[in-house]
């Protein structure tokens, strides 16, 4: 009996051909022949199978259930599930009409044909081959376990057989004979062990339910086949358009990088002789560094020097500076000296202006008394007259008088051309004190103003001296930091070289790392011309070679 075909035709099915399907695997007549008797399936295992329908059709509701149970419980199987058109019942009804299917059919190219559309189905749903081979897994303990009680009954009714059969027979009891059977009888003649034809019958029984397991076994590995067949052709047919994909590709591809990895082939070797140069100029670097750090060493020396003297002369300029201070003090004290000595000149010069006038006034006594002796003279040279006209007495009287006049007269003007001369001298000495004064207080003046110029300029010396102490100080710092900065340059250009010679060892390597990259570049093309090789050990005529 042929079952009514109410799985392997959902809504899927118009997604492909099954004839076709079918043809392309190969499952015609005669393959369908030598699987069978591949692994032993013949008419025997047909009817065996049948013998299994009434089994089937009381436990499929139950293993459908189940199975699905065992279905949605994992997550990868309910996503398949959820993917499928059919809902929950549909699908346990197609699992029914499946297992009573397994023993229902003539097992010719229909049934396989279906086998086929069934697997097609699940590999449409993208049920990975694990999963479709596993759930026989599944099958294997829900129908095997059927099966079990089965084998179990079928054993049963077979020694109820065998003991109604030695009932008719005249022989012992029910029990008695069972247990003889065993070889419990007791009889000490008697043989251990099972009665022959006890123990034939039920192995007679066993081995009937293990042929019915192993010809359910046998359609399901059949059936098993046909639907690997069909991921199979799914996996061969994908691999097939990857193939074709991949060959299409590697035309284009061939095509494309064509010319790309000509220009990538020059551009390595521009890059390659860049890299070199690069390498020589870096080496060079690195031995101008190197010099460069020597000769910073040895002006790091100087710099060192320049500190050295430089607080020497810090130490000088301080000296300097105290001896400016000091010449200050004691220009100081010049100046205040020079102003009293100006002071008194002035002083002396009041004086001889004092003693002219006085000469002046002596000058006009001695006027007077010349006049005076002039008169006295006069008065005398009268009297002597008078004296020559008068009698003896008088006349010897005046002329004692005139004789005496007369030489007071002439005393007198001695004394007065002495007291002139005097004069004279003294006012030639004043005139010579006073043009001497004033020739001194000239050169006081100017000594002052000399030094006045003299505490200004050491005032100026001081201040340049105590500004040039500071800057000495400023210099030193500064060449104590430049020596510093001489020494931390000294190291950079020591890491400088460093750097620079291994930028050179990395240019070395990267002009190596391009001369490879062209060798590869070489092997791209011959492996991309290998992509669309015919087979023929030709290279196809569309690529030009680059090297």
């Amino acid at each position: 009996m042929q079952p009514a075909r109410t799985f392997g035709h959902g809504g899927l099915n118009d997604s492909f051909d099954v004839d076709e399907l079918v043809d392309r695997i190969g499952l015609d007549d005669s393959e369908i022949a030598w699987r069978k008797a591949f692994i032993g399936f013949d008419e025997v295992d047909e009817r065996r199978l049948s013998d299994l329908e009434p089994l089937f059709r009381a436990n499929r509701e139950e293993i459908a259930d189940d199975f699905y149970e065992n279905v949605l419980q994992y997550d990868q199987t309910r996503e398949i599930v959820d993917r499928s058109p059919k809902g929950i019942d549909a699908l346990k009804r197609t699992q029914q009409a499946y297992l009573v299917s397994l023993s229902t059919g003539r097992y010719d190219r229909d049934f396989f044909e279906n086998r086929a559309r069934i697997g097609k189905l699940h590999e449409l749903l993208d049920m990975p081959l694990k999963q479709y081979v596993g759930q026989y897994g599944v099958y294997y303990d829900l129908i095997l376990s059927r099966l079990n009680e089965r084998v179990q009954r079928q054993v049963v009714d077979a020694i109820e057989e065998w003991a109604d059969e030695r009932d008719a027979d005249g022989d012992d009891g029910g029990l008695e004979r069972l247990a003889g059977a065993l070889g419990f009888r007791g009889d000490a003649e008697a043989d251990d062990g099972l009665e022959e034809s006890f123990e034939a019958t039920v192995r007679e029984a066993i081995d009937d339910g293990m042929m019915d397991v192993l010809s359910l076994l046998r359609i399901i590995n059949l059936d098993l086949q046909v639907a690997t067949d069909t991921y199979v052709d799914s996996y061969a047919r994908r691999l097939e358009d990857s193939i074709e994909r991949r060959e299409r590709l590697a035309r284009e591809v061939e095509r494309d990088v064509r010319r790309p990895i000509a220009d990538l082939h020059d551009s390595s070797e521009v890059v390659a002789r860049r890299a070199e140069a690069i390498s020589d100029h870096t080496e060079s670097q690195a031995a101008g560094a190197t010099r460069a750090a020597t000769e910073l060493t040895e002006v790091s020396a100087a710099v060192e020097e320049v500190a050295s003297v430089a607080g020497e002369v810090r130490e000088e300029s301080d000296r300097t500076e105290r001896l400016a201070a000091a010449g200050v003090e004691a220009a100081d004290g010049a100046l205040a000296e020079l102003e009293a000595i100006e002071a008194a000149t002035d002083r002396a010069a009041d004086a001889a202006a004092d003693l002219a006038d006085r000469t002046d006034e002596i000058d006009e006594v001695v006027d007077r008394l010349d006049d005076l002796a002039e008169r006295t003279t006069l008065l005398a040279a009268n009297a002597k007259i008078e004296s020559s006209r008068s009698d003896a007495a008088s006349s010897r009287t005046m002329g004692v008088i005139a004789s005496e006049v007369r030489s007071f007269a002439q005393r007198t003007k001695a004394d007065l051309a002495e007291i002139e001369d005097a004069v004279e001298a003294v006012r030639e000495d004043a005139a010579a004190t006073v043009e001497t004064t004033g020739e001194t207080v000239a050169r006081v003046d100017a000594g002052t103003d000399r030094v006045r110029e003299t505490v200004d300029s050491l005032d100026e010396i001081h201040d340049s001296a105590t500004e040039t102490a500071g800057g000495m100080e400023d210099v030193a710092a500064a060449a104590d930091q430049q020596a510093r900065g001489v020494e931390v340059t000294a190291e950079t250009l020591e890491d400088l070289s460093d750097s620079a010679e291994q930028v050179a060892s990395a240019a070395e390597s990267a002009a190596a790392a391009s001369q490879q990259q062209t060798a590869s570049l070489r092997e791209v093309r011959d492996t991309v011309a290998r992509l669309t090789d015919d087979g023929t050990g030709t290279e196809p005529p569309v690529y030009e070679r680059i090297d």
